[in-house]
């Protein structure tokens, strides 16, 4: 039998019939085929451990938190998991959608100035079984509302809501510090769903324009995108749990009082929505919202708490030209406690 040698070119075995520019694209094929083919084997065992796991999950829950038996045993985490050992690997509700008209009317009750944004936020949901809004984000003038009504929203809802205060927030502490510091924390998004015990809480991020510049320990806008994105937020890897955490259901309402801080990418993510103010018109309609309010801040059942006599509205008009409902709950429980004196002399 003929042996053919391979030829010898600069020193390198070629075989016979094929160049060294062939030799090249074969390799950069063979190359691009097993790439191929790993992202194919990892997709398929993407989907199978999906597939897997909503088999364990009842209807209308979802497992935001695997860990294994060895994780939940290590004792070096053991000051971070003790408060969340009960929704770590535990199928979580989600909140299913109530009865749209009923959450409009409460709202409207309340924030009669802000029907159109009433409207939009719940046109999210019209047709799902479960809630999850998209990111909003309410700009408005200072006192107009804009905080209150996010969370009464997420309340008519039926939701737990998680706040916090863009101020005094950075990535860092948003978005989890690391399991090897003592202050080692989950993200803010997950400590929402350990609080409520659900898998789709409404997290409120108050005065985002306000949040730190500075990057020392990463800026919130930045740490928020990971989110905001539907490809990252199904799969958001804790630094403090060092686990891929599902908070894909979790919705998101910021305010801000102006937009112009805000780097393009966080505005490109919220649905940006002008909150309105109210005007003098609306005393007679905000009122009982407003009374019933200050009811439940005493622990008091709002009947109560009779509405404003001729004299007591007078006051409050008189003293109250629209604007700001942080002034005007102000002004009405100043009133209510004048009330309250008086009865006590007589």
């Amino acid at each position: 039998m003929k042996v053919t040698k391979p030829k010898k070119k600069n020193g390198k075995s070629v075989p016979r019939g094929l160049t060294k520019a062939d030799a090249t694209m074969l390799g950069a094929n063979m190359a691009e085929h097993h790439i191929a083919a790993a992202k194919t084997a990892a997709r398929r065992g993407a989907k199978e451990e999906e597939e897997r796991r909503k088999k364990k999950e009842p209807e209308h829950h979802l497992v935001v938190a695997h860990l294994s038996n060895e994780e939940m045993e290590n004792t070096k985490l053991k000051d971070i998991l003790s408060p969340l050992k009960s929704i770590i690997n535990a199928a979580l509700p989600l909140v299913k959608v109530p009865p749209l008209h009923e959450v409009r009317n409460v709202l409207v009750f309340e924030f009669p100035y802000a029907v159109d944004v009433i409207d939009l936020a719940l046109a999210d949901l019209v047709g799902r079984l479960t809630i999850r809004l998209r990111p909003l984000l309410l700009i408005g003038d200072p006192g107009g509302g804009k905080s209150r009504f996010a969370r009464r929203l997420g309340e008519a809802l039926r939701l737990s809501v998680w706040r916090t205060d863009g101020s005094r927030a950075d990535g860092a502490v948003f978005g989890g510090t690391d399991r090897r510091w003592s202050s080692a924390e989950p993200c803010h998004p997950f400590l929402a769903v350990a609080q409520g015990k659900i898998a789709n809480p409404l997290v409120l991020i108050d005065e985002i324009e306000k949040a730190a510049t500075r990057s020392d320990y990463g800026r919130l806008w930045d740490s928020l995108l990971g989110f905001l994105e539907p490809e990252t937020n199904a799969r958001y890897p804790d630094p403090a749990l060092q686990t891929n955490l599902d908070l894909s259901q979790v919705s998101y309402i910021a305010t801000a009082n102006s937009v112009d801080p805000l780097p393009s990418p966080i505005r490109d993510r919220f649905r940006v929505v002008a909150f309105p103010k109210p005007s003098a018109d609306d005393l007679d309609a905000l009122l009982p919202a407003v009374i019933a309010d200050l009811a439940r801040e005493r622990g008091l059942d709002e009947s109560w708490v009779t509405p404003l006599d001729g004299i007591e509205r007078a006051a409050a008009a008189q003293h109250w030209s629209g604007g700001s409902v942080r002034r005007l709950r102000r002004i009405v429980e100043a009133i209510l406690r004048e009330r309250d004196i008086r009865a006590l002399r007589n």
